[in-house]
């Protein structure tokens, strides 16, 4: 379970926003927020990593966790927020072709995803953007460093924005924004954390009360992942594995799906590691 905090700074925002009379424009952010880091939250978990907690902020979130994720695994997990926000403005293009009405009251939620989208994809740290650099990059330290100070002129040119905002109409978001960014770019090391998946599976159970003991049958094509869900802190179980002719092709404890889940890439399927892990136990 994902524990959702706010960032002050978004409390911030959320009253410059509020004083503007946008309270509509609030809500659909909020909303499309969550959605991005739920994205950024699936992707990171179906590569093995779970989030322990998502800090919101005016331009997006900060992900807190345990684990730094290998630069293997932080491109799609970066691509993932900004695609997801892009994938609801296609949606809702489509909706307005087949129900033109829906226009007026999905326009904001429009706007804020393209808008959050578009921002994160800039190459300025902390944004998916520039993520998206680092995990490309050869030299990801020389790229982090670069993209710090990409997003100080980011932070200083959207404060520009602020204070030319005040000869038009006045956005106090924007101010509110740049202060976080600046924050942010020149903060310490990197924020964005997660966890293995496999620290976060209750093998320690609670002996208070009474444990249930069962058997789950799989069938061999499954993938590792899938497993960990099965384990919980009120019951131990076992898995029996099993063939397409639902014939029994091995049995695993807790402790050997865990050495499972540690030892092979999660999206692998039991029968693709199976062979290959009782080898190296007789070895």
């Amino acid at each position: 379970m994902i524990r959702i905090k706010f960032h002050p700074a978004f409390w911030l925002f959320a009253l410059a926003v509020v004083l503007q009379g946008g309270y509509a424009y609030l809500l659909a952010t909020i909303a499309v927020v969550l959605v991005h880091e739920l994205a950024h939250s699936r992707a990171a978990y179906s590569r093995g990593y779970v989030l322990d907690c998502v800090t919101l902020m005016p331009y997006g979130a900060m992900l807190a966790g345990g684990e730094n994720i290998s630069r293997k695994d932080s491109l799609p997990i970066a691509v993932a927020g900004p695609l997801t926000n892009f994938a609801i403005c296609i949606c809702l293009y489509a909706l307005w072709w087949a129900f033109p009405s829906a226009y007026i009251y999905t326009k904001t939620v429009f706007e804020v995803s393209f808008a959050i989208g578009a921002f994160n994809l800039l190459p300025a740290y902390p944004l998916d953007g520039a993520r998206i650099i680092v995990a490309l990059s050869k030299s990801p330290v020389k790229a982090l460093r670069a993209l710090r100070i990409a997003g100080i002129i980011l932070a200083f040119a959207v404060f520009g924005l602020y204070l030319v905002s005040y000869f038009y109409s006045l956005n106090y978001s924007l101010g509110v924004m740049a202060v976080l960014l600046y924050v942010s770019a020149t903060g310490g090391t990197e924020k964005e954390m997660y966890r293995h998946l496999t620290e976060a599976i209750p093998y320690t159970k609670h002996l208070n009360s009474p444990i249930v003991r069962r058997t789950v049958m799989v069938h061999d094509g499954l993938k590792l992942i899938r497993l960990a869900k099965h384990i919980d802190a009120d019951s131990y179980t076992t898995f029996e594995v099993v063939n397409d002719a639902f014939e029994k092709t091995a049995e695993l404890d807790e402790k050997e799906v865990g050495q499972l889940l540690v030892g092979y890439p999660l999206q692998s399927t039991l029968k693709e590691v199976l062979p290959v892990w009782r080898a190296e136990r007789k070895a």
